[in-house]
């Protein structure tokens, strides 16, 4: 069984934990940079504290130590069992490990990941995120190992019963993972007529064009969004990670994001050190060695485990 069968791509919304920031991998897996980190803990001083526990395995994931992030993961499972946010996580943890585990073992993480995720929407019924997991899981997932495109529409239709907005983002994936682009984008299209005040349906645009490579389209669709709510910052983040990733709009994307860095992002937003590394990246691409330099190190100084702009900067020192 092929690697790419199990995980590629697994954790793109496995990992739901904003649908802000739901664009940030353009596709690809998130990086453990991206998770959001919790509340700084000190759990051995409270070793039966369950949500000690969970917040340091929040904390040891974002750093990219994934094998003691399900180490307290479990921990708080088993403390408080009943905790759905706690099943959530540890799914999450065991979809890391998955990514990076041998093809042997990934057929019974991905048991594990989808397991707990049904737990997760089990005792919790109206976590959306858990569902969203469950969706992604469902479609991703070859059938000995759960995967069931039935299963996947059950699951969009809770959703939806719960959320007509989140049901036009369930039921868009569902269409992008079946490569359906239209219908894809008829959701998100339709999401954004029907609530044109809600900013989520402008986010799913943008990221549903950047996981198909069309920057241009992608980059409009964050720009209408500030041209309607000029203070949505994540979108000002995207448009730079966008010209960034893609070499256009370096001017623009320099401009979003030195307007980012001056903001205090939320847990679930992308970090300082990400806006400062793709700032970085922007400045390479422009031949502006030195300011890139400066910017790699300030990405370091944040989260010195980001490991991209660890490499960058060694590029551009030699």
């Amino acid at each position: 069984m092929k690697k790419s069968c199990l995980v590629t791509g697994l954790i793109c919304l496995l990992f739901g934990v904003s649908s802000l920031a739901a664009g940030d991998s353009a596709g690809k897996s998130r990086p453990a940079s991206a998770v959001p980190r919790a509340a700084a803990v000190a759990p051995e001083e409270s070793p039966k504290d369950a949500h000690a526990a969970n917040d340091l395995g929040r904390n040891l994931l974002a750093a990219g130590d994934t094998a003691r992030a399900v180490e307290w993961f479990e921990k708080s499972v088993a403390l408080e069992p009943d905790n759905a946010e706690y099943h959530l996580w540890l799914g999450r943890a065991y979809g890391y490990q998955a990514m990076r585990a041998s093809v042997l073992k990934q057929p019974g993480l991905a048991r594990k990941v989808r397991r707990e995720f049904e737990i997760a929407s089990r005792l919790d019924p109206d976590n959306l995120e858990a569902r969203f997991a469950l969706i992604e899981f469902y479609l991703r997932a070859p059938a000995l190992l759960g995967g069931s495109l039935e299963k996947a529409h059950e699951q969009a239709e809770e959703v939806r019963k719960r959320s007509a907005l989140e049901g036009h983002r369930a039921f868009g994936r569902i269409a992008e993972l079946r490569k359906q682009a239209d219908l894809a984008l008829g959701e998100y299209r339709q999401a954004l007529a029907e609530f044109p005040d809600s900013a989520e349906p402008s986010y799913w645009l943008g990221a549903f064009y950047a996981r198909r490579k069309d920057y241009a389209k992608a980059i409009e669709a964050y720009e209408k969004l500030l041209e309607r709510d000029p203070g949505q910052m994540v979108a000002r983040y995207q448009i730079g990670r966008l010209a960034s990733v893609s070499g256009q709009n370096l001017e623009r994307g320099e401009e979003c994001l030195r307007r980012y860095l001056e903001h205090d992002p939320g847990p679930d937003e992308p970090s300082l050190a990400s806006a400062h590394y793709h700032l970085g990246v922007l400045y390479e691409k422009s031949g502006s060695w030195e300011l890139a330099r400066r910017e790699y190190s300030a990405a370091l100084e944040i989260e010195p485990s980001l490991a991209d702009a660890r490499e960058a900067l060694t590029r551009t020192i030699h």
